[in-house]
């Protein structure tokens, strides 16, 4: 099985070209504008913001145009 990178967080809601994940600590410098994919290595946006408490911030994720939605629901995901 190959490396996912480290572990963002799991997808909690999808509103039109974001995705909304519950994630652990951060470091914010080095998360804004990451690239996120699946523990497919699929590519499935960037990180566009954090935001909420610094123990467990959520980040939203500007979800590229070609990725289903629908299957973005608790998914866990990863920073490549």
């Amino acid at each position: 099985m190959a490396t996912k990178g480290k572990r963002l967080g799991t997808v909690l809601h999808v509103l039109n070209d974001q995705v909304i994940v519950r994630s652990g600590k951060l470091n914010i410098k080095r998360v804004l504008n990451a690239t996120v994919v699946t523990a497919e290595k699929q590519q499935i946006g960037t990180v566009y913001d954090v935001f909420g408490p610094v123990g467990h911030p959520y980040v939203s994720i500007k979800v590229f145009a070609s990725v289903k939605r629908e299957e973005l629901p608790q998914m866990t995901v990863f920073l490549r």
